[in-house]
């Protein structure tokens, strides 16, 4: 977890925002409450039109599921007509999107749209989850909430997580795990932690209120966890890697379907028709395979279902939870994984032990830790996983496997495929819901910010000289080198301060006795980023730049004011292209940011980058230039009157479409800026 060091501004602050944190747990479990009746009522509705098929003929009942689903499609298109663009599809990264690129205002209207949709999609049979609607309807509670109470904007993305967290504590029974829930896929693991405690308040609450009313159970209900003894922690080890493989593959698998999806010349009635009816004409023959599947988790769970079907099963979810969601069908993702992992996690005991007998315990043991380890791997998202097992079962004595299955999942699952399963359409897509501090600084190369008139310490100078060297110098850490010139660690102004309480030392003291061989060293090619978080880890104010083909050379120092002076002078940059297109400066570096590097074309040789006036003709900004002519090729911040020379590489920063149409155009036709574009 990452903390940001931004305290409350005063006591009536805090405890006006533990009181609006409480009222969104509130109204967040009023909206889970409602939510679970709307399922119910949906389901029980289409049970009743299937019962009505199912009397009308032989052919008709055999095909119950596929016509309810089509009906259901048809239900579905009625409200994208009431609500259009918003009442189809897998929503959960589109809610990031608002909470973490547009100022955290998600649309009231999902209160509605995303109850009915997802009960109409559920009630029919869609093999889709009820855990990403009802967090988009609690953030929708959240948001709206705040809006009210005119809640300051720095407060509002906060106070959604609030809302979701309320949503699926209430929905799962789990206020530990909803806590998570928010901290880490819907913060994406950012939080302050002097705020963190109104995440707490909100879950708390909504449990209290959804528990008062008689609402919410226990989800799962599984039988005693059984370790046959430590030496099985080697076979849910092994589980964890395959869970891994499972779902780096699952991830790719559902957003391929969704591209597929996109770019399919069907219309969106068309796609979600035939999509739904293809999932009842698998129903048809595997009924467990219908809705969200909890009942046919909890015979996993209790050992009732042999491992043939099992194995089905997990396959014919991994098809048609892909298939309804690439259709259009309103719902998450949770339900659909928990499924597999629990149907891959049964059916993997059941092959380990035929290998080995004797070696396992029972076979709802395997479904209950795979459950678990699967949702972490899908959603990089371990503790929310491993508290939504402990508090949904209501049981801690699977901690120890659960732990070794769940963690080597995600190490495979994130080595595969860095992104989650909701976070890679985004990124596909050009839109990081990175800070843009850490975007920013990620994207600047050490070149373009570290300094090369430093002063070094021979590794024999005396107390004197390196007094009187550091007395002449402004930097706080001095490389010190050896005869040949060569790095052998550096001497910062805190290892110097002592001795001089002790200057008999002087003449015993040389400064190779002071240095520190361990310091944290850069190149020119590393980003900013890395470097200030090695400062960081190690502590330094100021660390050597040195040549990456001789890392004993030492090129240059970086210090922390460096690092500032580059990212302030780019963020200036990107707030000037922004002021400069008439428009505000892009929050967050949203909707697709680009940086590239760029070689010079020859029709701007000799030409300034004033002349060139990049921001209006563009759409785009110099953030650095490299001057080809000088040794050693560094980046440098530029200079609108230098004229730009063949040879030269520029560091070029805007929206996405702008920097595509500048890598795309014909170098020929740059010669007046980019007038045509």
């Amino acid at each position: 977890m990452r903390a940001l060091s931004s305290p409350l501004s005063s006591r009536a602050e805090s405890t006006r925002l533990v009181l609006v944190a409480a009222l969104i747990g509130l109204f967040g479990a009023v909206g889970g409450i409602v939510f679970q009746f709307a399922i119910r009522l949906a389901t029980r509705g289409f049970a009743m039109l299937g019962d009505c098929l199912g009397r009308t003929g032989p052919w008709t009942a055999a095909l119950v599921p596929a016509l309810v689903l089509a009906a259901g499609a048809v239900a579905l298109l009625g409200v994208e007509r009431l609500f259009p663009g918003h009442a189809l599809g897998y929503g959960f990264p589109r809610f990031l999107e608002m909470v973490h690129l547009e100022g955290a205002r998600v649309k009231r209207r999902w209160m509605i749209v995303k109850t009915l949709g997802s009960a109409i999609a559920l009630g029919a049979g869609a093999s889709v989850g009820r855990e990403g609607p009802i967090a988009q309807i609690g953030g929708s509670i959240g948001s709206a909430i705040a809006r009210i109470l005119h809640t300051p904007a720095k407060h509002m993305r906060l106070l959604v997580a609030c809302g979701a967290a309320a949503g699926i504590a209430t929905t799962f029974n789990a206020p530990i795990g909803s806590v998570m829930f928010a901290q880490e896929i819907v913060l994406q693991g950012r939080v302050e932690l002097a705020h963190f405690s109104l995440v707490i308040v909100s879950a708390a609450t909504a449990v209290v209120a959804a528990r008062a009313s008689g609402a919410v159970e226990t989800v799962f209900h599984a039988r005693p966890f059984v370790l046959a003894g430590y030496h099985e922690l080697a076979s849910y080890a092994l589980m964890g890697v395959l869970l891994g493989l499972l779902a780096a593959a699952y991830v790719r698998l559902f957003h391929g379907a969704l591209a597929c999806a996109e770019r399919t010349r069907l219309g969106t009635a068309s796609k979600l028709v035939i999509g739904l009816t293809l999932v009842g004409l698998v129903g048809t023959a595997l009924p467990r395979n219908l809705s969200d599947g909890y009942p046919t988790i909890d015979a996993a769970l209790a050992g009732q279902l042999p491992w043939p079907a099992m194995a089905t099963l997990a396959v014919a979810k991994i098809l048609t939870s892909v298939l309804s969601l690439a259709s259009g069908a309103p719902g998450g993702v949770f339900g659909p994984i928990f499924f597999i992992g629990a149907m891959t996690g049964g059916t993997f005991r059941a092959l380990f032990e035929a290998l080995f007998p004797g070696f396992t315990g029972p076979r709802g043991s395997y479904a209950l830790v795979g459950l678990s380890a699967l949702l972490a791997a899908c959603t990089h998202a371990p503790l929310t996983a491993l508290f939504l097992l402990f508090e949904t079962t209501g049981t801690y004595q699977v901690a120890l496997p659960a732990l070794v299955t769940v963690g080597l999942a995600v190490v495979v699952a994130s080595s595969i495929e860095a992104e989650s399963i909701d976070t890679l359409g985004l990124t596909r897509a050009g839109k990081s819901l990175t800070p843009p501090r850490e975007q920013i600084m990620d994207l600047i190369p050490v070149e373009a910010a570290f300094h090369d008139d430093f002063r070094s310490v021979p590794a024999r100078a005396s107390l004197v000289d390196l007094l009187r060297i550091v007395s002449e110098s402004s930097g706080s850490a001095f490389p010190v080198l050896d005869a040949g010139g060569r790095l052998l660690g550096t001497i910062s102004l805190h290892d110097v301060r002592p001795l001089l309480l002790d200057l008999g030392a002087g003449e015993a003291v040389i400064a190779a006795d002071l240095c520190d061989p361990h310091t944290p060293t850069v190149t020119p090619a590393t980003s900013l980023g890395q470097a200030l978080r090695r400062m960081e880890s190690d502590r330094r104010e100021e660390i050597p730049v040195v040549d990456p083909a001789d890392p004993g050379h030492v090129v240059g120092m970086l210090s922390r004011g460096d690092v500032i002076r580059a990212y302030n002078r780019s963020l200036l940059g990107l707030r000037m292209m922004g002021d400069a297109a008439g428009g505000a400066a892009p929050p967050l570096w949203s909707r697709g940011y680009r940086v590239i590097s760029l070689a010079v074309p020859p029709t701007w040789s000799g030409r300034t980058l004033r002349e060139l006036d990049c921001r209006a003709r563009l759409g785009v900004n110099v953030l650095a230039v490299e001057q080809g002519d000088l040794p050693g090729h560094r980046f440098e911040i530029p200079d609108p009157d230098r004229p730009l020379a063949r040879g030269d590489t520029l560091v070029v920063a805007g929206p996405a479409a702008a920097v595509s149409r500048l890598e795309s155009m014909p170098p020929g036709s740059w010669s007046s800026g980019g007038n045509q574009t």
